[in-house]
């Protein structure tokens, strides 16, 4: 892995967790749509990162929001199950002619239809964990389904924006 890619990574995370710990944290839309901008660090992180060390970092990453928000493991299960599903969404995504050593997740690099293929299958793999689980009851289904899907829209909507203004760096 590129020791500045790896920074940069890094660094990302740091800031993905500030925002979500300090100003993201009561933001909904209609009480249905949640902004979950920590999961940047399992869907930015580099293509051919160890699966140990994003592990790692799901549950770490996980873990600290678990602090923040009070919420006893479930976004810890939630990103280590999202860096477990990643190779294989990697695998249902592969371009015909592989992918560059040298590539890194970003619009510019992968174009929009990839993109935001990937990103889709990460955040709604992730929200569907999340709800359902933080709901553990039958009869809260449709709500943490339509939960799931509007937080996965939004996240969409960010993380393209995110992508849009950081296109040249």
């Amino acid at each position: 892995m590129n020791p500045s890619l790896s920074l940069k990574w890094f660094l990302g995370a740091v800031v993905a967790m500030a925002l979500q710990v300090l100003f993201l944290r009561d933001v909904a839309l209609a009480n249905v749509a949640f902004c979950f901008i920590y999961v940047w660090v399992i869907v930015k992180a580099p293509m051919r990162v160890a699966t140990p060390l994003l592990l790692l970092v799901a549950f770490i990453t996980g873990w600290i929001i678990d602090v923040f928000y009070n919420t006893h493991g479930l976004h810890a299960f939630g990103t280590v199950l999202l860096a477990l599903l990643r190779p294989t969404f990697f695998r249902i995504l592969t371009p015909a002619n592989g992918y560059d050593e040298r590539s890194e997740i970003s619009l510019s690099e992968m174009k929009w239809l990839w993109f935001f293929s990937y990103v889709g299958l990460m955040l709604i793999s992730h929200h569907v964990i999340l709800f359902l689980f933080e709901a553990s009851d039958l009869a809260l289904v449709g709500l943490s389904m339509l939960r799931a899907v509007s937080s996965a829209i939004f996240g969409l909507i960010v993380f393209g924006l995110l992508e849009f203004f950081n296109r040249g760096q």
